[in-house]
């Protein structure tokens, strides 16, 4: 019954909600669906709330967790705590007290999100400079040699950098399929406000992918 009342407060926020009997349970469906906000009890038949949110914060590091303990029980919220939930509500507690914790947790997932994609951002923008910078260095030669790679190395081509962080591409080829793709994409979008010309976007791209295939091989 308690799980129904928490469900119909929660929903309230304008989140779906998805019920777990215990632990166990609760773990099965985060597998196979993951959530980024996790309600449970401390004491609970099969699985305690403590051995759930280690389990569930090694299977989604991101996950914020809400610890609902028993009176008294300050030591259990402290261990809480130490493996990284977000927060612990004491019983008896109100319902309002639950949805505030909810609340804060959704905006945090929100601003989260919202940083996740500002850097990605900011990657990609950082990508397409660097892009164009190594499109000076190709216009700057003969126009029929491709740039050896000491040349792109000097020109700080860093196709697949994080943000701040230096790239070792040219010695580390075998980057992920999804940067691989956003640096084609990027120079796609290069070529189609004007950028680069069509025979330096093939240029480019021809040596991506054969950096990329010399990793496989």
């Amino acid at each position: 019954v308690c799980r129904e009342i928490l469900q119909d407060a929660i929903q309230k926020e304008g989140v779906e909600v998805v019920l777990a009997s215990d632990g166990v349970e609760a773990l099965e469906k985060l597998s196979e669906d993951p959530s980024d906000i996790l309600i449970s009890d401390l004491n609970m038949p099969r699985m305690d709330g403590l051995t759930l949110l280690k389990h569930a914060r090694q299977q989604h590091p991101q996950i914020l967790t809400i610890i609902i303990t028993g009176y008294g029980s300050l030591q259990s919220a402290i261990e809480a705590i130490r493996l990284g939930a977000y927060d612990y509500i004491q019983k008896p507690f109100r319902i309002e007290e639950i949805t505030v914790a909810t609340r804060n947790a959704i905006d945090k997932v929100r601003i989260l999100r919202e940083k996740t994609f500002l850097l990605k951002e900011l990657e990609n923008l950082h990508q397409k400079l660097e892009l164009v910078e190594a499109v000076k260095n190709i216009r700057a030669k003969d126009e029929e040699s491709f740039p050896s790679e000491e040349d792109l190395k000097e020109s700080s081509l860093r196709l697949y950098s994080g943000v701040g962080l230096p790239l070792r591409f040219l010695e580390v080829p075998d980057e992920s399929p999804s940067r691989v793709l956003t640096a084609l994409d990027n120079l796609k979008e290069l070529r189609r406000d004007g950028t680069i010309t069509e025979n330096e976007f093939q240029r480019l791209k021809k040596f991506i992918i054969e950096k990329i295939e010399s990793g496989k091989s």
